[in-house]
């Protein structure tokens, strides 16, 4: 059985970088050369700290979507456990609710762009955000068919 495939999409949340097999394998690998040349060569090997360094802090956060779950940060929410969905266009957020209250909230300012002008910036982040909330919003309703959306 193949993995499934999950649309990625730059989103700057507060949790933990999206880190590949290999980027942590660089990590480590250049962490273990920098501890070497640290207990070598002390002030040349300790400059060889900022690979490791740059690896980790370089690393994108991403907003990842699943055919079942979506993935954002250290959040994870499944589909079929979403109760309620609040879109509010004005204000450009998407609110998923569970059982237990608020799991996830989306705003649309936190799409990042390469737009320069302030026109094609807020254009490109409400487009970028209403692709994103119309693909959750559209997987919500087919694991749970009955799920509430709210158009504030």
């Amino acid at each position: 059985m193949a993995a499934p495939t999950f649309a990625l999409f730059k989103y700057p949340h507060g949790g933990r970088p999206l880190t590949s097999p290999a980027r942590r394998r660089f990590t480590y690998a250049s962490a273990t050369m920098a501890l070497l040349a640290t207990v070598l060569a002390f002030p040349a090997g300790a400059l060889l700290w900022v690979l490791p360094l740059l690896a980790r802090l370089t690393a994108g956060r991403y907003l990842q979507l699943g055919p079942r779950y979506l993935l954002c940060g250290d959040s994870i929410v499944y589909y079929g456990n979403v109760r309620r969905l609040v879109l509010s266009r004005s204000s450009g957020t998407l609110e998923l609710f569970g059982a237990d209250g608020p799991v996830l909230r989306l705003e649309r300012d936190k799409f990042p762009t390469n737009a320069r002008k302030p026109d094609k910036i807020t254009r490109n982040k409400a487009t970028k955000f209403e692709k994103v909330s119309a693909r959750i919003i559209e997987r919500v309703l087919q694991a749970a068919p009955g799920t509430p959306l709210e158009d504030v």
